[in-house]
């Protein structure tokens, strides 16, 4: 089971990997770098926090899988 800062942070990392690849389309704006520094941001968080981030595409059971 994930407690709820691990839960947090790994919310935070998918929410950062969505916002990159939206800001990938228009590569020259200026939200490409900020959805950059923030998803370099949020795993640092996770491996300071020592939260396990699923690798991309992967979406954790508490983010709605149909884990048994």
């Amino acid at each position: 089971m994930v407690d709820k800062h691990a839960e947090q942070v790994i919310g935070r990392v998918m929410a950062a990997r969505a916002a990159l690849e939206e800001a990938a389309e228009a590569p020259d704006s200026p939200e490409l770098r900020e959805a950059l520094d923030e998803l370099e941001s949020a795993l640092r968080l996770a491996r300071e926090s020592g939260v396990e981030v699923p690798p991309v595409g992967d979406v954790p059971q508490s983010a709605g899988g149909a884990g048994n």
